[in-house]
């Protein structure tokens, strides 16, 4: 397991004993057997670490090659840094002011350390290789500002004028020439998106929020992601019987961020002017509660949509009716959404400003 230097929860309750059930048992099991498809990762019960686990996953699951992803976000953070300075001018303006001398160290290790951790969690089945590509990939979409640019405005597979950026698509497309054309599609498309679409501040009700979160979220790339690190080529045609499982995964995977990131972004409303776009936000300004009672009410959304899921996916299973890349696409949805879980309550980028968040050794 990597090594964590920071544990928190946002809300600070938990399942209480009459409503924990036997959820998610593969997760379970996959701690002291082999579970397929999860041979490039390890399975714990966050509790042993000191992380609090207020969810009905029972286990979490990381990625074995969490050190050769480090290694690629490095080395991508190193030839950023040491290109000229046309090529900078075409990067993502973060990644400029993190490469400058007079750059804050602080933030390009928060940097590196998301590149790593987010992916080798989230999607915890990557072998090797590409462990490295969703390291490197996590990398460039964290400091995505100008990522666009690279693409001289084109989308799909034109060649880009970003010689960084091009010899990383060669990369991704010797490795999975079927899956890697949607991956990169997929980062290009949440890039794009998020620069297009200024966000919406008021909502009427949580209904419009989480709507409006669903397609504001990078679902291709996320999607793409699953499909690469599970090594699974599953058409949109067999996805579609697992629709509702999928809205399920989409909106737990995005709320869960809310979740865990409100005291980061509040923070950088106070301090920078930046927009507050979040669930936490959204309950607070409807119900006029306090952020402490609008955290404690979407972490129980969170546990009746966990309720829903483990019904969905056990549902699917019955049928007996998907074959095993469908299963094998459902399984990986839970095996994220526990990974964010783990990713949100330890890593730097949200728990940095939680006080008491910091592990004394």
């Amino acid at each position: 397991m990597r090594p964590i230097s920071y544990a928190f929860d946002p809300a600070g309750i938990s399942l209480s004993g009459a409503a924990k059930k036997e959820l998610f048992s593969f997760l379970k099991d996959s701690i002291s057997v082999n579970v397929p498809g999860l041979e490039n990762s390890v399975s714990f019960d966050p509790r042993i670490v000191g992380v609090p686990w207020p969810t009905s996953f029972p286990a979490t699951v990381q990625c074995k090659h969490w050190r050769e992803a480090e290694e690629a976000a490095l080395e991508l953070m190193q030839e950023i840094e040491e290109a000229s300075l046309e090529e900078r001018g075409l990067l993502p303006t973060d990644l400029y002011s993190a490469a400058s001398i007079h750059s804050s160290r602080k933030k390009r290790e928060e940097l590196l350390e998301t590149a790593v951790t987010a992916p080798m969690n989230m999607f915890p089945a990557s072998c090797s290789k590409r462990a490295r590509l969703m390291a490197k990939a996590n990398l460039l979409i964290f400091m995505h500002d100008a990522l666009s640019d690279s693409v001289g405005g084109k989308q799909g597979m034109e060649p880009w004028r970003n010689r960084i950026f091009r010899k990383y698509v060669k990369e991704v497309l010797s490795e999975e020439p079927t899956i890697g054309p949607e991956f990169l599609k997929g980062i290009l498309k949440w890039v794009e998106h998020t620069r297009t679409h200024p966000p919406k501040i008021s909502y009427n009700t949580l209904s419009d929020y989480i709507e409006y979160r669903i397609k504001d979220f990078a679902v291709d790339f996320v999607d793409a992601a699953l499909k690469l690190t599970c090594n699974v080529n599953i058409s949109a045609s067999e996805i579609e019987p697992l629709a509702h499982l999928h809205r399920l995964y989409i909106t737990h995977f995005s709320l869960t961020n809310d979740l865990y990131s409100y005291d980061k972004e509040l923070r950088e409303m106070e301090e920078r002017g930046s927009a507050l776009v979040n669930g936490i936000k959204v309950l607070q300004d409807l119900l006029s509660v306090s952020p402490r009672a609008a955290k404690n009410i979407l972490r129980a959304f969170l546990w009746d949509i966990e309720d829903q899921i483990h019904d969905a996916y056990k549902g699917l299973i019955d049928t007996g009716e998907l074959n095993d890349k469908q299963l094998r696409f459902a399984r990986g949805m839970i095996e994220t959404l526990a990974g964010n879980i783990f990713y949100s309550s330890t890593t730097r980028r949200y728990a940095s400003v939680v006080a008491g968040s910091a592990i004394v050794n």
